[in-house]
């Protein structure tokens, strides 16, 4: 990837389907760090699940519900979700709109 990257005219994969349906996702940073954008078709979504590393949920547009370790947001454009490593996540597209966000996923050593 360059430095200058136009999203529309990347390669689009599915996210995750072992937990998740519905997701589409198209990486623009893995350097240590990875950020992902990200595309949830109505209804779907991530089930419940915990991963060894921790993210950043940035949602673009859309809405739907996200939760954490019990507690659970209405997602609305500009919320972001901090995700500590093992905390149990999830989240629904539960409009009639593609839902949209960044997802930054941050390994344990935080580089």
């Amino acid at each position: 990837m360059g430095r200058f990257t136009d999203i529309n005219t990347q390669e689009w994969k599915a996210v995750r389907p072992d937990v998740a349906q519905g997701v589409l996702g198209t990486t623009i940073l893995d350097e240590g760090v990875r950020m992902t954008v990200t595309r949830v078709l109505p209804g779907s979504g991530f089930a419940a699940h915990h991963d060894a590393y921790g993210h950043l949920l940035y949602f673009l547009s859309g809405s739907g519900v996200v939760g954490v370790n019990g507690e659970e947001a209405a997602i609305r454009p500009g919320l972001a979700v901090r995700i500590q490593a093992g905390e149990e996540h999830y989240y629904r597209n539960t409009g009639n709109d593609e839902l949209t966000l960044l997802s930054v996923n941050i390994p344990q050593d935080g580089r």
